[in-house]
């Protein structure tokens, strides 16, 4: 008996118990290998790329937000792109926020890349990767097909450009201002996450082996045992059984290796269902939710729960819904979670409950909370910037409307000197000291106050919710002696000031710009005051603003139109009392205002540039003159024209060029031409000025230095100079009679002339009193009143025809009646 058992052991185990159980096995590890895991591998793919579109949106969004403003007029279009770019140059994510953005236009040519700013400003058309792909061209061309198109190529790994890897991107066209934004994710990274998740089923595997190789043994040992009809039909159970469990499996394995944390909710309120993936999300396993149903609602955050509340209302019914709410995690932290949900049915439109998928969305809040910060805050202080500025002050501007006894002030501040700090220290200083200097402003402000950088050292105050115009005077000087306390850093101490412009309410009707305006130029005026000081806005100032923006536009407008003209006076020569140049004065006659005086015209000029094409144009003038006179008029070859040149024409580097191709072009001697040059414009740069000097001078061309005695030269660097006359000022010359100071000035500049063997030309003599102290002092030449007013080319040229006749007796007599007049004493 026990030798039949064996014999039918061994002839139907092997055949129908030990055989389909190993071939089950194998059909299970294939069905995981060639079916689970490349979905699963889809899965995560397809939830990494869900990623990259959301945080692409976001930042799109924020350029959109960026384009609205400057189609609303708040910021302009150049600054939004800079704006936008540097937003999308600083987003990160990703593992070790390595991820990055990078914008191209639709030529292609490279906007932005934060890894690879080489490629800045370069067409990409041709760039390839190291299979040959024109990369860029295929961004293009997806971006303009597909709004979430995703591209494969390869590309330098993150920040590592010796590393190549594969890459899939995702780019977005922006069609507003026509940018290509890309983003993506390297796939050697997913197949890390893949390669643990493989790691996890392989190990579930070896334990379904486990389990079927004891299960098999069981079936071996009872088929064993029993008869051949009892072994069929317990195959064929045992094959139903298999089947059942591979079903079972294989959708429990989709289940729970989803990404998003799935939950079934009964009709009576119970979990049928709870995906691992709320572990990962709350810090609590699928166990305390099937026990505590109530433990969903209990997580989220009070401020949230009644959101909630209403959510399961409206997402219970086919169509679905969505909501964002935060939770508090098992170790206490907040997470912001996203929900989509609806209703399920059975068959016959039975009701089994709601359906709700979850995912973590924390990543993507918190990059939306910090493009909204970063797009209103300035980032090297934390100040609010210009457009939170506008908006804080538009609000007030609109509760003055509202409500009476409602006081406000705009106070526009300058840092006095800084551009001085930054040359002389370096711009890391220079941030250091606009760093302390928010910090200042900012401790010396009220809660309701807004503090904002406006750009560079300017900075905006918004005082709200005055009692008083006049508390704002106070808060200001609070301010200013705050200001002036010293800055240290790093060893080093500055001290400076600033100048404050204050608009105080009621304000006219207008716009946030229109108030920041008038605020800015009353700070101007508080600078051009002296500095460190405060100016509160008035209706003039803004006139006056306007006036100059006004003069500014005629004077481009007059020379344009000649309007422009040449005086010329002569310059004396007291030893032989004759004419021996004159100096070129330029004039204007305004068709509306008619003669326009240079004290008024000329400073404009100055700030402005147009003193450069003023300059070029009176030399031009002037020594066209200076030919008709010497081809028309005989005995003039030693008269000389003195042309005055700003500082900012003598900063040019090409200006000898300029003075000698003029010279030439009229066919005139260098020794001719003599220009007047300001102390401060040598002495601010003596390296340079004596380079330019030495290269005229070589030419031939001479010079003077003209009000001399008001500048800060040094009398080493003076000597050093290839100098040949000193003019001394004509508010010495005024005063000398009176101010002994004065007349020892000038007494010293004349020495110091001579001691240099330079002539001295004093300026403004215009009575036989300050023509005589000059004669007694020495001096070699004057210009002035007392012997001829500016005059026109044609007058000038009648007195040259007359100078060794009347002209020249009137000269000698005017020179011999002060003599006469001079007191022995003097």
């Amino acid at each position: 008996m026990a030798q039949d058992k064996t014999t039918h052991y061994l002839k139907y185990a092997p055949t129908r118990v030990l055989l389909p159980s190993a071939l089950m096995l194998l059909l299970f590890a294939g069905s995981i290998f060639l079916y689970l895991l490349p979905s699963v591998e889809t899965a995560l793919l397809d939830a990494q790329k869900e990623k990259v579109v959301e945080i692409t949106d976001t930042v799109v969004g924020t350029l959109v937000h960026l384009n609205d403003m400057a189609e609303r007029g708040e910021i302009s279009l150049d600054y939004a792109h800079r704006l936008g770019a540097e937003f999308v140059k600083t987003t990160r994510y990703g593992p070790e926020a390595k991820a990055y953005f990078w914008i191209t236009d639709l030529t292609p040519r490279m906007i932005m890349h934060p890894y690879r700013p080489d490629l800045d400003g370069q067409d990409l058309t041709d760039y390839r990767d190291r299979e040959g792909k024109r990369i860029f061209m295929e961004f293009l061309h997806a971006a303009r097909r597909n709004q979430d198109a995703f591209v494969d190529y390869y590309w330098q790994w993150q920040d590592q450009p010796e590393r190549i890897a594969r890459k899939l991107s995702h780019v977005r066209l922006f069609a507003p201002w026509g940018w290509v934004i890309g983003t993506g994710l390297y796939t050697d990274d997913v197949h890390a996450e893949i390669g643990v998740y493989r790691n996890h089923v392989a190990l579930i595997f070896l334990g379904i082996l486990l389990a079927s190789a004891l299960l098999s043994l069981y079936v071996v040992r009872q088929a064993g045992m029993t008869e051949m009809k009892k072994a069929q039909i317990q195959g064929q159970r045992e094959k139903l059984v298999r089947v059942l469990q591979e079903s079972e499996e294989r959708y429990r394995t989709i289940a729970d290796f989803g990404y998003d944390w799935e939950i079934w909710i009964g009709t009576d309120n119970s979990i049928h269902y709870c995906s691992p993936a709320c572990q990962r999300i709350t810090g609590y396993p699928p166990e305390r939710f099937f026990e505590d149903p109530g433990l969903v609602r209990e997580i989220i955050i009070n401020d949230d729960q009644d959101a909630w509340d209403a959510y399961l209302v409206e997402a219970d019914s086919d169509r679905g819904d969505s909501l964002d709410f935060r939770i508090l995690t098992a170790d206490g932290k907040v997470r912001w979670l996203g929900v989509v949900g609806r209703s399920v049915s059975g068959i016959g439109g039975k009701p089994l409950g709601m359906r709700l998928s979850f995912r973590d969305i924390t990543d993507r809040k918190t990059m939306e909370e910090q493009l909204r910060h970063q797009a209103l805050h300035d980032p090297l202080t934390n100040l609010a910037n210009r457009t939170l500025c506008l908006d804080r002050l538009g609000q007030a501007m609109r509760r003055a409307k509202r409500r009476e006894n409602y006081f406000f002030a705009v106070v526009f501040l300058d840092l006095d000197r800084f551009k001085i700090i930054n040359d002389s220290l370096g711009h890391r200083f220079g941030d250091m000291v606009l760093a302390e200097t928010a910090i200042r402003l900012s401790g010396e402000m009220r809660g309701l106050d807004t503090v904002s950088r406006f750009g560079g050292d300017e900075f905006v105050l918004l005082l709200d919710e005055l009692s008083s115009p006049g508390e704002a005077i106070r808060i200001i000087k609070r301010v200013r002696e705050r200001l002036s306390e010293p800055f240290r850093f790093n060893g080093n101490e500055v001290q400076t000031t600033a100048s404050f412009g204050i608009v105080l309410s009621p304000v006219v009707d207008g716009k946030a710009p229109d108030v920041l305006q008038h605020a800015n130029i009353a700070m101007h005026r508080a600078k051009e005051a002296g500095r460190n000081r405060f100016k509160v806005f008035t209706e003039r100032m803004l006139e006056t603003a306007v006036d100059q923006l006004t003069l500014e536009n005629d004077m481009r407008r007059g020379l344009a139109n000649d309007e422009f003209h040449v005086v010329y006076q002569p310059i004396m020569d007291l030893n032989g009392s004759d004419v021996v140049g004159f100096e070129a004065l330029a004039r204007w006659d305004h068709p509306d205002r008619g003669a326009i005086p240079p004290a008024e015209f000329i400073p404009m000029a100055e700030e402005s540039g147009l003193i450069v094409e003023l300059g070029e144009w009176v030399l031009q003038q002037a020594l066209r003159t200076l030919a008709g006179w010497r081809n028309d008029t005989p005995g003039v070859d030693d008269i000389f024209m003195s042309v005055n040149l700003s500082s900012k024409q003598f900063a040019r580097i090409e200006l000898d060029k300029i003075v000698v191709r003029t010279l030439e072009r009229y066919g005139l001697p260098p020794s001719c031409l003599k220009l007047e040059i300001t102390e401060s414009s040598i002495m601010g740069n003596p390296e340079s000025s004596l380079r330019i000097l030495n290269r005229l001078r070589k030419a031939g061309v001479r010079f003077s230095i003209d009000d001399f005695g008001t500048g800060y030269s040094s009398l080493s660097q003076l000597q050093q100079l290839p100098v040949d006359t000193l003019k001394v000022d004509r508010t010495f010359i005024s005063r000398m009679r009176t101010d002994p100071e004065n007349m020892e000035i000038v007494k010293a500049v004349i020495a110091l002339g001579h001691s240099l063997d330079l002539n001295v030309v004093a300026e403004g003599v215009e009575n036989p009193e300050q023509l005589c102290s000059l004669l007694n002092l020495s001096c070699n030449c004057v210009q002035g009143f007392y012997f001829h007013e500016p005059m026109n080319a044609a007058l000038a040229r009648e007195m040259l025809r007359q100078r060794t006749a009347r002209t020249a007796e009137e000269t000698r007599e005017k020179v011999e009646a002060a003599r006469r007049d001079c007191k022995p004493d003097e």
